[in-house]
């Protein structure tokens, strides 16, 4: 299975994953582990480690990727923080435009090349 159908799998069964790219980590870990005939339970942190410094699991940056990706797209796979985490985003961009003046000037039909943003 690759990360991208353990991500969709996970956040579809288990809805409580939408919102924590940790939990949703954690558990892609754990069913990538028993795929592969290892036990939690008996393995040592050095062992876990390995196996990710070794890139034997999924990266946590591509598991929070795809699940952005698949939010995103797909409404229903939203969790209860999206709509929250949308709106922060958006916020922070119009208080860095106006602190760089540059917010009136994008909302008085901007001509991009004029606006630099660096």
């Amino acid at each position: 299975m690759t990360t991208k159908d353990l991500v969709l799998e996970m956040i579809t069964k288990y809805p409580s994953l939408r919102d924590s790219d940790n939990k949703l980590t954690a558990n892609i870990w754990n069913k990538e582990l028993k795929l592969k005939k290892l036990d939690i339970n008996t393995m040592s942190a050095s062992d876990l480690l390995s196996l990710v410094a070794n890139d034997k699991l999924s990266s946590p940056v591509s598991i929070k990727r795809h699940r952005a990706k698949f939010q995103e797209v797909n409404a229903s796979l939203r969790g209860n923080k999206y709509k929250e985490r949308q709106t922060n985003a958006q916020e922070q961009w119009k208080r860095k435009l106006k602190e760089k003046g540059l917010y009136d000037k994008i909302n008085d039909n901007f001509v991009q090349d004029e606006i630099q943003l660096d």
